[in-house]
């Protein structure tokens, strides 16, 4: 009964052949596209990690100085504005005092 127990528990462990797949045998040809892929895509990775950090290099790099250009032209259109500030508010302060010299009746009616 020893030698049957034993037999049916190596059989129960050992899996088929026909379903066993062979990464590494040497006795099935490979096809050219596995092959092709094999010696390839190690090769590729690098090139591919190298060119995707020099991309985004690339678009950061760009982000940077549009951001600055974005920043220069808003720099130059507050000192356009603030120039036209500035003469608005010398003309002003020069039309003020002829203003004030003129009398004006209708104040007089109104108390505040």
């Amino acid at each position: 009964m020893a030698p049957l127990m034993r037999l049916v528990r190596t059989q129960s462990l050992r899996v088929p052949q026909r379903w066993a797949r062979g990464y590494s045998s040497t006795t099935e040809p490979r096809s050219a596209h596995s092959q092709w892929y094999a010696s390839m895509l190690p090769g590729m990775i690098p090139v591919a990690l190298l060119g995707s950090a020099v991309y985004l290099g690339l678009q950061l790099l760009r982000s940077q100085l549009d951001h600055e250009k974005f920043l220069d032209e808003a720099r130059e259109q507050v000192r356009q504005l603030e120039e036209e500030v500035d003469r608005l508010q010398q003309e002003r302060a020069l039309q003020r005092p002829a203003v004030s010299s003129s009398p004006n009746p209708a104040s007089k009616w109104w108390p505040w």
